[in-house]
């Protein structure tokens, strides 16, 4: 049975997230595991009628943050092609009439690889950043915050500073918020123990999580037990 990319991302969302995943042809729950494998590590999904389903997860699927899709549907709305944070693909845009005001559109977004998706609906309303009284002006970013710096250098341009600062320059620079932070929040939040993981940052890849797992060693903080 061939499915469509909403269906695939859909059926994909269901298992990382705990939920029935039902058959679209017999409507009925699935046998649903993860083989984890580091060539091509695959959702698998087997209907007791026969039917199964393989959906390839390298990297696996997010749901992108809501700074990122407002950013998709800023690029969407200038004709340009929004891409995956995740590994980079041109993402499939879906813009259908607005469900909450009779002119506007809303949007769904999904990678073609790793089905990732973010969903944007238009309520005519301020975006809750436009409407803040005083808008927070951010520090200057630091010299290493630049994703043209290669991470040796950046290691050793932030040597002197405090833990955050470390994994700050740790990260990919990019502020993809596919971590759901900036790069500055996700090094901040590992660094004050309010998040656990330390291998979020998707675009530093490999290379990131082990030095980050290195700056965590021996500091008690939550993400210092995550392997």
């Amino acid at each position: 049975m061939k499915l469509s990319l909403s269906e695939k991302s859909r059926l994909v969302s269901s298992y990382w997230k705990d939920a029935p995943s039902l058959c679209p042809k017999h409507d009925v729950p699935m046998r649903t595991f993860f083989v984890e494998r580091v060539y091509k590590p695959q959702v698998v999904m087997v209907c007791p009628k026969g039917e199964m389903f393989r959906f390839d997860q390298k990297p696996k699927q997010v749901e992108f943050s809501r700074p990122h899709v407002k950013t998709m549907v800023l690029d969407a709305q200038e004709r340009e092609a929004p891409t995956c944070p995740q590994d980079f693909m041109p993402l499939v845009v879906y813009r259908t009439p607005a469900v909450f005001i009779p002119q506007g559109w809303d949007y769904t977004f999904i990678c073609p690889s790793c089905l990732s998706y973010g969903r944007w609906m238009d309520t005519g309303r301020p975006d809750e950043e436009a409407v803040t009284a005083a808008p927070i002006k951010k520090a200057e970013a630091p010299p290493f915050h630049d994703e043209t710096i290669s991470l040796p250098k950046r290691m050793d341009m932030a040597k002197e500073g405090d833990l955050s600062t470390k994994l700050y320059a740790a990260m990919a620079q990019t502020d993809c918020t596919a971590c759901g932070y900036d790069c500055e929040g996700y090094a901040k939040a590992l660094a004050d123990g309010s998040e656990k993981d330390p291998n979020l940052c998707v675009p530093g890849k490999e290379e990131t999580a082990r030095v980050v797992k290195d700056l965590l060693k021996g500091t008690g903080l939550p993400a210092s037990f995550v392997a």
